[in-house]
């Protein structure tokens, strides 16, 4: 029973990350700071559920929902930085 509320659990914080990707891809971020540090804590909070699965391996599929997290979380963390083309970089320097 435990892990099914695991997973549950999981597949909210999945549906989280995937909706800060969305409102960080359509710039529809208030706070990007505070959102930012979100993303970062939950990478390192997902990364350490990887971890603790290859210690402890009761169920290999709880392993890929932490996975998933995990990417998804950088993910979010690394659209959260600004983002500029190379034309507008060439542009600058000159």
């Amino acid at each position: 029973m435990e892990t099914v509320f695991e997973c549950l659990m999981l597949s909210a914080f999945i549906i989280a990350m995937c909706v800060l990707i969305y409102r960080f891809a359509k710039n529809k971020s208030t706070n990007i700071k505070a959102e930012r540090t979100v993303a970062w804590t939950m990478a390192v909070g997902f990364a350490t559920g990887v971890v603790k699965e290859l210690i402890f391996p009761p169920v290999r599929w709880v392993l890929m929902l932490y996975a998933i997290g995990t990417i998804l979380a950088y993910t979010a963390a690394a659209f959260s930085y600004p983002y500029h083309s190379v034309a507008e970089n060439n542009e600058e320097e000159t």
